[in-house]
């Protein structure tokens, strides 16, 4: 995956909707899974995913609110036939940023409290 964040601009080089949404998402799971304790088995959904990271890490309501907001999107475009494209790509680039910003200074809070790092 590379780095552990991605920046809206960076998504938004796709001009499709699908791996735009895609992307964003598979990035946030994998970061959900290995940094903040959501699990990671194959069977176990996003919404989940996020609830777990949640309470193991105290993310905000907006946080979570935003998280759910972007899965729920790629669930509709994953699994509703009728929906095809974003409602608003820059809402959606948006959120992710703001998602991502949490999550990296959750990050930061965390290796300053570890003795080893």
């Amino acid at each position: 995956m590379g780095s552990a964040f991605s920046s809206s601009s960076s998504y938004l080089q796709y001009k499709n909707d699908f791996e735009l949404v895609i992307r964003a998402t598979k990035d946030l799971e994998h970061l959900l899974e290995t940094r903040f304790d959501a699990p990671p088995e194959k069977n176990v959904g996003l919404h989940d995913k996020i609830t777990a990271a949640q309470n193991s890490h105290g993310l905000s309501p907006d946080c979570v609110k935003k998280l759910r907001y972007l899965v729920t999107l790629r669930n509709k475009l994953v699994h509703d036939h009728d929906f095809n494209s974003l409602p608003d790509r820059e809402h959606f680039a948006r959120s992710y940023d703001s998602v991502a910003k949490e999550l990296q200074d959750k990050l930061r809070g965390s290796s300053r409290n570890c003795i080893i790092c």
